[in-house]
């Protein structure tokens, strides 16, 4: 019988409040440590909409103790205000007060990188799963707002690609006090702007991150980009993000394609998430006995780039469908017989690629990043050039071509983990032993 752990779980988002990717990986690992017999609780970033900085919020979600802290850290007048909150420490430090041997990390955005070092202090084991580029890119996707995809990172360019926002909390510094934001410019383009400064959140956050115990990421990708930054190599691990079995359990496999082929996406409508460039791929097809759905909406800047996609199309035989809950995530499934995610960005672990293997859905990704090592190891589907429409135009054509081309890939090669045996192996990294890999591409 294993000994019960008393588990924090640390995370910048949970539902139901907030369920994207990373958001819905901690909770589905939680519930599945609870149903192992141990203690969870969960200290995230959130609240209501109107509560005031470091405002607390206490509720229960499937059985599990969840403190919400409000932070606004798109209102930090400093970059290092953008990683670093005292206030949050201190309310992080009265939870660990309540007693935790395990604390698990899934991202402090919103939060404070330093409260690794606080758990530390407190002599907890810790872990911490990387699920985005955040910690080395203050932008997180690495996919800057002109479209450029950062293969490399060059702290000058990250600079220039987060100007505009700084340059926002200057100009509010010099309508509150011009004398004072005057003579205080040149530092605060160092210390918010250089180089030289994002180089020091990138040496913070890693310096934080080699506190950890171990380092795991859901994709090896993801894993070698960060070693590749500076995280040690000895802590890091790749275990993949496992999906709740009551969600598969919803999941219809699919028996054969339809005529006309349903092609579609299902995810947020952002600029990285290339979109745009499945639209133009799909309406440079040529006779076609095919649909493309696009599910999905942008609610964080009130809908408008969604609104703008859609406004663009004029193809009857593409339909936005807009944004869906998660449970509708079955439904969405069951009206697609090939799934599409065309990111620019380096995508880590999509969950619908998941849902898609599970269901029985060949897919199209870019080739790169996290997708692309799915795919190689799932053998689900076809891969394209990145960014690039006419070879996505290619893939989407092939299976209008090739009849059987659906059902040679509708199956995985391999299973998706679950959620209890991602639990399995995260209790015996919280145990300090070293686990055999889970999933295809740890």
């Amino acid at each position: 019988m294993t000994t019960r752990l008393r588990i924090l779980t640390v995370v910048h988002g949970y539902p139901p409040n907030e369920h994207a990717g990373a958001e819905l990986a901690a909770h589905w690992l939680d519930r599945a440590l609870v149903a192992r017999g141990h203690e969870v609780r969960v200290f995230a970033r959130g609240g209501g909409a109107d509560l005031p900085e470091l405002a607390r919020t206490r509720e229960r979600v499937g059985g599990v103790a969840v403190t919400r802290v409000k932070t606004y850290p798109e209102r930090a007048g400093e970059l290092r205000g953008t990683y670093l909150n005292a206030g949050v420490r201190r309310l992080f430090e009265e939870e660990l007060a309540a007693g935790a041997d395990v604390v698990h990390f899934h991202h402090t955005l919103g939060l404070s990188v330093d409260l690794i070092e606080a758990a530390k202090r407190a002599g907890a084991r810790v872990v911490f799963t990387l699920h985005d580029f955040w910690h080395l890119c203050p932008r997180g996707q690495r996919f800057m707002p002109n479209g450029h995809l950062c293969a490399d990172i060059d702290h000058a360019r990250c600079g220039r690609c987060i100007r505009t926002k700084r340059a926002r909390y200057l100009l509010q510094r010099f309508a509150q006090e011009p004398l004072r934001a005057l003579l205080g410019l040149p530092r605060y383009l160092s210390e918010n702007l250089g180089a030289r400064a994002l180089r020091r959140r990138a040496a913070e956050i890693v310096g934080q991150l080699n506190r950890a115990d171990v380092v795991a990421a859901s994709s090896r990708f993801v894993r070698d980009e960060h070693v590749a930054h500076g995280v040690d190599a000895a802590r890091a691990v790749v275990v993949p993000n496992g999906i709740d079995p009551a969600v598969a359990a919803q999941l219809e496999r699919h028996d054969a394609p339809r005529s006309p082929l349903r092609f579609g996406y299902a995810g947020s409508l952002l600029p990285s998430k290339g979109v745009d460039l499945l639209l133009a791929a799909f309406a440079g097809l040529g006779a076609r006995a095919a649909t493309l759905a696009i599910h999905g909406g942008s609610p964080w800047d009130g809908g408008a780039y969604a609104r703008k996609l859609a406004a663009a199309n004029r193809d009857p035989a593409i339909r936005f469908h807009g944004a869906y809950s998660r449970d509708k995530v079955a439904d969405v499934m069951a009206s697609l017989d090939v799934l599409v995610l065309p990111s620019r960005w380096y995508e880590n672990a999509p969950i619908s690629l998941d849902e898609a293997a599970i269901a029985g859905i060949p897919v199209i990704v870019a080739d790169h990043g996290g997708m692309a090592e799915f795919l190689a190891a799932r053998g689900n589907g076809l891969a394209f050039r990145a960014g690039d429409a006419a070879s996505l135009r290619a893939a989407l054509q092939r299976f209008l071509d090739e009849p059987l081309l659906w059902l040679r890939l509708r199956n995985s090669a391999v299973p998706v983990p679950t959620a209890p045996e991602v639990a399995a192996t995260f209790e015996r990294l919280y145990r300090g032993e070293r686990p055999a890999p889970v999933g295809a591409c740890a």
